[in-house]
């Protein structure tokens, strides 16, 4: 009985890790995402006339 019940917390804890991964690389890709977008975006800067030594991004 005590085998039974070691090889199905085993059997457990191997399912519990597989999710827990899963979850984690599904958290790490959409942070991937976001950082690559955040990374391509734009910046655009401006000189304005009435301060022309001040740069505004």
């Amino acid at each position: 009985m005590k085998i039974e019940k070691r090889l199905l917390h085993s059997q457990f804890q191997d399912w519990l890790n597989l999710q827990i991964a899963r979850h984690l690389e599904a958290q790490a890709a959409k942070l991937r995402v976001v950082s690559s977008a955040k990374s391509a975006e734009a910046i655009q800067i401006k000189a304005h006339a009435d301060d022309a030594d001040m740069v505004h991004a």
